[in-house]
Parts: structure tokens; C-alpha cells; sequence
């Protein structure tokens, strides 16, 4: 009887055991799905920034091309 009692109480525990970590398992994939997720919202904030000053430097570009029309024309 004292044997059934012992093997009943190490299946439970090895049920909590296995149930704790497959629970921590869960809860570490979610923080670094959060993790990945944050670090691609940045990146996508980085490459709409490079597409801005992409953008900025595109027309310094055309403006600096209109100066030299009118200096070339002017001499």
C-alpha cells in the first residue's frame, strides 16, 4: 500500500514538473515573440526614416541641380 501511495504522489509530481515548465516554455516563446516584435516595429521605423531622408536628399538634389542651370546660364 505505502508503494502505490509513493508512486501515486511521484506521477503527480512529475505531472506539476512537466506542467511548470511547459508553462515557462510558453511564457519564454511569448516574451521573445514580443521581443521580436518589438525589434521589428523598429526596424520598420528605421527603414521609413531612411526612406525619409532618402527622400529629403532627392530634392537637395534637384534643387542644387536647378542652382547649376542658373549659374551655368548666367556666365
Amino acid at each position: 500500500m505505502n508503494f502505490q501511495k509513493i508512486t501515486a504522489v511521484l506521477a503527480i509530481a512529475l505531472i506539476l514538473g512537466a506542467s511548470i515548465i511547459a508553462f515557462e516554455r510558453t511564457a519564454m516563446v511569448r516574451a521573445a515573440d514580443g521581443d521580436s516584435q518589438a525589434v521589428s516595429q523598429k526596424l520598420d521605423q528605421i527603414l521609413s526614416n531612411q526612406k525619409a531622408i532618402l527622400d529629403t536628399l532627392n530634392s537637395v538634389k534637384s534643387e542644387l541641380n536647378v542652382i547649376k542651370i542658373r549659374i551655368t546660364q548666367t556666365q
